[in-house]
């Protein structure tokens, strides 16, 4: 990664995940990398992203069909707290893989707007019950707007305090 706003993004998503669901966050992360990577897939989804009006929407939606396919795969078992963390770590490798490919420039806003339209695409597709929806919602949004953990990580990384950008999570 080399945009630092996409690497602080992830380091917060990372720092989200709760010591019991580290190792399933961990697998479903690389499983999806191994997809989004992979010498079968990487083309096509290259292309497609290309041709893609709207490239933001369909990152976010390749980004759900893949979470998708990886919980078929694991029989309907994968736990979605980590699945949900895991998409969203994912979402930031394609948001910067769109960006060193010269597709987007990924700012503040990009990233906000990116992270809104996962949160508001995914969890209903999901099936969540209506308070599960807002406690995971509450963990999206403290993940991309939480100062205090935003100004840790930085001061940890040596890096100047920024103020993380602020997604707006009504619909």
């Amino acid at each position: 990664m080399q945009n630092p706003m996409i690497v602080k993004a992830e380091a917060a998503i990372d720092a989200k995940v709760s010591p019991t669901d580290k190792q399933a966050y961990d697998k479903i992360v690389l499983a999806g990398m191994k997809v989004l990577f992979s010498k079968e897939t990487h083309k096509e989804l290259f292309e497609g992203l290309e041709q893609a009006e709207d490239k933001m929407t369909m990152a976010v939606e390749g980004i759900i069909g893949l979470l998708g396919m990886l919980f078929k795969e694991s029989r309907n078992t994968m736990p979605l707290g980590p699945m949900i963390l895991a998409g969203q770590s994912l979402l930031m490798e394609g948001l910067d893989f769109m960006e060193q490919a010269g597709m987007i420039e990924v700012t503040p806003d990009v990233l906000a707007e990116v992270t809104q339209k996962y949160v508001e695409t995914l969890l209903p597709n999901i099936g969540l019950p209506a308070d599960k929806m807002q406690a995971a919602l509450g963990q999206l949004q403290g993940v991309m707007n939480n100062p205090e953990q935003m100004a840790e990580y930085n001061q940890s990384t040596g890096s100047a305090p920024t103020a993380p950008p602020q997604p707006s999570m009504g619909g």
